[in-house]
């Protein structure tokens, strides 16, 4: 029977909110039913429901993932920290949560002190853990990566072996945090450990999800340089160059024992360099990748085995506009098979129009990389622009403990007209989807690894052209370039090592029809980064039934002021932007998938979703101050039967708008509405 209206908002004002078998689908069906009996004029249903939700969280303490005893230990303040913790692990809270609609939350559990010095926190945990189950929520186990001098030395002795060492055999600290030391991921010892660990946290708290954070490397001097490392790097350049043929060749000199990495002369050496012409060094930061995305690999495989549905969060970051190959021994490709989820908590890339330079910053490479390694993201929610570019650009990897984006980590606990729109239509319209992209940027391994900072400034700012003049567009590494085919145009910007074997690559993919587009310096070096005599990419022509065009300069708009590592507030459009828009949308050879006139400081992300027939286009207004006016969009119909329908669905109104549109030539033609921050279109195919 339906509850009545006064029964309905009983419950709202909260006579229900310790009941134990409330859950958040629930909740979703009566609140709206509240608000279908009791809207305020002005106010949409994503309104109404974000305040009710607010209100029913009113009071509750979140959860965090550090334990009192690491926030003591680190020198926090607070003064009523015990008290804190006491509320936010009372039953009555979880309740709350639950009652609120919250499906999720991360909790501590072992944070490095050792397994039994955190024996009685994480006891506590466990309490939490299994009434959040209980409740029908999802458990998320944080898992750090660094050890605690002070207690894990005294319950482990041995521990302190297992410790990264520097270029002078010194500890690495967590920066000021001088009781904390890395562990070199090369220690097989201290894997074990973990899996120690993480044998508690699936078998026995039945984790849904493990948070992994600080599994890192330090840039240099800071590189691990303990026995083991050197060891293995021995046995790595082995195997890579298996006969004295080929190390005298790549090293001049057929031993590999004898080229060794040397310790650095100071300690601002490594800073001082601005590409890696040591071709000990290239193999270096390589084999700084290799180490890093083993050791994931390893312990995700561990979990996996004891329980494939649990969800393997590792917090390695995004892709950002420097050589972080270099400085942090992150390569995103060699993590495809080591990772569910990536973190992205990195400051200063928060969604916006930069105040001082005008630049439009955005996690966007990071999302569109994550995709590419079958991979799902976190970020952040709590701003509606940040918000709106993951639910434009996120993949949702299909994996039971992954809970769905509106529900899970940044999101759990925000409660706006935004996400209570995309908790709606999320399994409708956010999972099953892939891209569309006329253009594929490649990040080739030798030229983003070799040089410092110098490569990613073309790369990031070409970039910027394709993401503020809406040209759908793929980011891809090395290992993928058997996905050429489906561009219509590949391009490399500044990538100035080339291998003869990657030139043949390309040069196929124009004789069949495709165009290559190359900026500055590229193909300059082999991938040795060794000059070449001549450029086989160059000059620009006509290639069998494709074509190589060059831009010979992206020009700065900041008049080429380099600060060593390329900051976002530089993002700023080239000068040349148009030219170069124009140079790449005229070499299409069938044209654009999508062209519209919405301003520059919108982005676009296009997806189809084969399962419902329909392509979906997101639309994201970075200017806070205005809305954006009605805009004409003209798009490539992606299937073969014609299209039904065009709708706009946006937390702007209660329920979608449907557009008119024309059809012609396999392409449809509509306007979208005003537009406050998003706008998802929908386009159905008969």
């Amino acid at each position: 029977m339906r509850p009545s209206r006064r029964d309905l908002i009983a419950w709202a004002g909260g006579t229900l909110l310790g009941s134990p078998w409330l859950r958040a689908d629930a909740i979703g069906n009566l609140l709206l039913g509240v608000v279908e009996q009791t809207a305020s004029p002005g106010l949409t249903r994503w309104q109404l429901r974000a305040d009710q939700k607010r209100k029913l969280a009113g009071g509750i303490t979140w959860l965090t993932h550090e334990p009192i005893e690491f926030l003591i230990r680190r020198g926090d303040k607070t003064p009523d920290l015990a008290q804190h913790y006491q509320q936010m692990c009372d039953p009555e809270n979880i309740k709350r949560m639950s009652a609120a609609g919250v499906r999720w939350g991360r909790i501590f559990f072992y944070k490095g002190f050792g397994l039994q010095y955190e024996k009685n926190h994480m006891d506590i945990a466990r309490r939490v853990a299994d009434q959040m189950h209980s409740l029908g929520m999802k458990v998320s186990l944080y898992v750090g990566g660094t050890m605690f001098i002070e207690t894990l030395y005294k319950e482990m002795p041995e521990a302190q072996s297992w410790e990264q060492r520097d270029s002078w055999n010194q500890p690495i600290p967590y920066g000021n945090q001088t009781f904390r030391h890395f562990a070199c991921p090369n220690e097989p010892a201290y894997r074990a450990y973990i899996k120690r660990v993480l044998n508690i946290a699936v078998n026995d708290f039945h984790a849904d999800e493990i948070a992994f954070d600080n599994f890192v490397l330090q840039d240099e001097p800071k590189s691990c340089r303990c026995p083991r490392c050197m060891k293995a790097f021995t046995e790595f350049l082995r195997t890579r160059y298996p006969d004295k043929e080929q190390v005298a060749r790549r090293f001049g000199q057929p031993d590999v024992n004898a080229v060794q990495i040397k310790p650095w002369n100071s300690p601002d050496a490594p800073g001082k360099l601005t590409s890696l012409d040591d071709p000990i060094l290239q193999e270096w930061v390589r084999f700084r990748c290799q180490t890093l995305a083993d050791s994931a690999a390893d312990l995700y495989g561990y979990v996996k085995s004891q329980n494939p549905d649990v969800a393997c969060l590792l917090n390695i970051k995004g892709l950002y506009s420097f050589n972080r190959y270099w400085a942090a021994g992150v390569y995103h490709p060699m993590f495809t098979n080591a990772i569910d989820i990536m973190a992205f908590d990195t400051g200063g890339y928060d969604a916006r129009i930069d105040p001082s330079t005008g630049a439009l910053v955005s996690q966007i490479r990071s999302y569109k990389v994550a995709r590419r390694i079958n991979t799902s993201c976190e970020d952040s929610f709590a701003d509606d622009i940040r918000a709106a570019v993951h639910m434009s650009f996120v993949y949702q990897k299909p994996v039971p403990g992954n809970i769905a984006a509106p529900y899970g980590s940044e999101a759990h606990n925000v409660f706006t007209p935004l996400l209570e729109f995309f908790r709606e239509y999320n399994d409708r319209f956010y999972t099953e989807t892939d891209t569309v992209a006329d253009v594929a940027v490649l990040h080739n391994w030798p030229s983003m690894a070799y040089s410092i900072n110098a490569t990613a400034v073309p790369v990031t700012l070409l970039e910027q052209v394709l993401i503020q003049h809406h040209i759908p567009f793929d980011i891809l590494f090395d290992e993928q370039l058997d996905r050429i085919g489906k561009y219509s145009a590949v391009i490399l910007a500044g990538q100035e090592c080339v291998s003869d074997a990657q030139i043949q690559t390309l040069l196929d993919f124009v004789r069949k029809g495709g165009t290559l587009v190359l900026t500055g310096n590229t193909a300059k070096y082999n991938d040795w980064r060794q000059p070449r005599s001549a450029n086989p990419l160059l000059p620009a022509r006509t290639e069998g039934n494709g074509q190589i065009v060059f831009i010979p300069e992206i020009f700065r708009a900041d008049g080429g002021r380099q600060t060593g590592r390329m900051a976002p507030p530089q993002w700023v459009l080239p000068k040349n932007h148009r030219e170069i828009y124009q140079t790449i949308a005229t070499a299409m050879p069938h044209g654009l998938s999508i062209t519209t006139d919405a301003p520059l400081t919108t982005v676009t992300e296009l997806l189809v979703r084969p399962t419902t027939r329909e392509t979906i286009v997101h639309f994201v207004n970075f200017d806070r101050k205005n809305t954006l006016a009605p805009f004409a969009v003209d798009i490539r119909n992606q299937f073969p039967s014609p299209v039904k329908s065009v709708a706009c669905y946006s937390a702007d109104a209660d329920d979608p708008v449907i557009l008119p549109f024309q059809e012609a030539a396999g392409r449809a033609k509509f306007t979208v509405p005003a537009t406050k921050v998003y706008a998802m279109i929908v386009i159905g195919c008969a």
